[in-house]
């Protein structure tokens, strides 16, 4: 069975059964989910594309870091 997006509601009912600090639901196909506190979004832990995006962005830091020009 393909994964579904779920609906903000769907997320918030969630995050008050599995806590609010990470979201990490296997079941949601959403990359970016919005924030439980405050404006924004967040990342689906879950979702491996998070995982690439992250080491990605830290990949970049540190490369710009090591050869500062």
């Amino acid at each position: 069975m393909p994964k579904r997006r779920w609906t903000k509601d769907e997320i918030e009912d969630y995050r008050r059964t599995h806590g609010n600090f990470f979201y990490f639901n296997k079941e949601d196909a959403n990359l970016l989910i919005p924030k439980a506190l405050g404006i924004g979004r967040s990342f689906n832990w879950a979702n491996p594309i998070s995982w690439v995006v992250t080491i990605a962005l830290i990949i970049i830091i540190i490369i710009r870091v090591v050869y500062k020009s």
